[in-house]
């Protein structure tokens, strides 16, 4: 990766920040986009003293305003991109009567919204500039479990996105998939299982018997962002342990 700028969007923490430090410690300039300003910017500087250049650009994903200013900002520094990731989410687990309209709306505008704004503004960097593109989306677009309606949806509609987008950059030299998780041990997950009991009854699920850390997420991400995945495109890779199937 030395050489190469990755962009990763909601990559102050969790998944998102495992994915970063993975392309950080093997020599990527890294770009962090976050709403977090104070984690974007530890984040930054930690990888910039340990690893390679990072940048932390303070961005809401459900602006396409904010987004293309990210975009201006990465250019302006680096001169390109090479890898983008589109990471950024929220969740709630709630039933149909408890989702309010403001916050389907809220969680459509960030997770799916937020992902076509992303791709929008960095759109004709890939038209010239051949790289690969990772959706970080999840395993509850395929079994609506996981968190709300609302989250659910917003993930499927990532996998359409993904698939559409997939078909445009394909001829391109562009690499695009998604790597879909189900259980990881991340801030979102202590708030739909937050108790030891329910940790246990879900563990049981799952077939490797553990939940997921986010460096799983990020050493499937990394590889989908190499050379050696090259003929792998359009594809959901399923990251649950074999919980699903």
């Amino acid at each position: 990766m030395q050489g190469k700028v990755a962009v990763v969007t909601g990559a102050a923490k969790g998944i998102g920040k495992a994915i970063a430090k993975k392309f950080a410690e093997e020599g990527a300039d890294t770009v962090i986009v976050d709403f977090d300003a104070e984690a974007g910017k530890q984040t930054a500087q930690k990888f910039s003293i340990d690893y390679a250049d990072s940048l932390f650009v303070q961005a809401d994903v459900s602006s396409a305003e904010d987004m293309m200013k990210v975009r201006n900002k990465v250019v302006s520094v680096f001169g390109r991109v090479d890898i983008l990731i589109v990471n950024a989410g929220i969740s709630y687990r709630h039933t149909v009567d408890d989702i309010s309209i403001e916050e389907w709306q809220q969680v459509l505008r960030i997770n799916l919204d937020g992902s076509f704004y992303t791709i929008k503004a960095f759109y004709k960097d890939f038209q010239t500039n051949q790289g690969k593109i990772v959706f970080i989306t999840s395993g509850s677009a395929i079994t609506g479990t996981g968190g709300g309606v609302h989250y659910a949806s917003s993930k499927a509609g990532q996998h359409g996105l993904m698939r559409g987008i997939s078909k445009e950059l394909g001829p391109k030299g562009v690499n695009v998939n998604a790597v879909a998780p189900r259980v990881v041990q991340t801030d979102i997950l202590d708030i739909l299982y937050p108790d030891e009991l329910s940790r246990k009854e879900l563990i049981k699920k799952i077939p490797i018997s553990r939940i997921g850390q986010p460096e799983d997420i990020a050493n499937a991400a990394f590889f989908l962002a190499g050379p050696e995945s090259s003929y792998i495109h359009g594809q959901i890779i399923l990251a649950d342990g074999g919980r699903t199937y």
